[in-house]
């Protein structure tokens, strides 16, 4: 049932990419100079011949301008109130395990996303800086302990430590100890970077 689901989600994702390719007016080749990521794996994905990790989907969606998010969600429906847990898009990357759940309603008029995040014992998961249409979140440690490397500064998060930080440098998230973490990220749209 999960490698079904998962196959689904995969699919949606790669149909997902290609309109808001599409809708920036870039071909393939555009988008792989933009975002350092081969012009036949951008292919795959699109074509659900290949999962895409984390760490792709980032680059991608800064050389897109769009949010994880926007791609993980979605959501082509008008903004609602309400998600039921039920009808939370959930999404797992291939290669570290890291799974995110997209909690708040898609376009929600608050433009603020809620995302909670299940890091595996051992894993680490890395995202390249966005050049452009930069955000800040906030991370809000709920269980066990993670790692948040910004650029050279390490910041370790207990239960109920949060950080508040930006994307315009490579971020990586890593759970050191041999329990399972949980965490919310939140970030509100249209907000601006600043310093660590």
């Amino acid at each position: 049932m999960e490698a079904m689901d998962q196959q689904k989600l995969d699919r949606a994702i790669g149909r997902r990419l290609k309109i808001l390719r599409t809708q920036a007016g870039m071909t393939l080749n555009e988008l792989a100079s933009r975002s350092g990521v081969s012009r036949a794996m951008i292919g795959r994905v699109e074509r659900a011949q290949s999962s895409a990790t984390a760490a792709l989907l980032n680059k991608l969606c800064a050389a897109l301008d769009v949010s994880l998010s926007d791609v993980v969600a979605l959501s082509e429906k008008p903004p609602e109130r309400l998600t039921r847990l039920a009808d939370q898009p959930q999404w797992r990357d291939p290669d570290s395990g890291y799974r995110r759940r997209h909690a708040s309603p898609a376009d929600a008029a608050s433009g603020i996303e809620i995302i909670v995040v299940d890091l595996p014992a051992g894993a680490r998961v890395a995202y390249s800086p966005w050049g452009r249409n930069a955000f800040t979140q906030q991370l809000l440690m709920l269980e066990g302990a993670v790692c948040v490397h910004i650029d050279a500064k390490a910041v370790r998060l207990r239960d109920g430590d949060c950080l508040d930080f930006d994307v315009m440098r490579s971020v990586t998230f890593e759970n050191e100890t041999k329990q399972d973490a949980r965490y919310v990220i939140i970030t509100r749209r249209g907000t601006s970077y600043g310093k660590m």
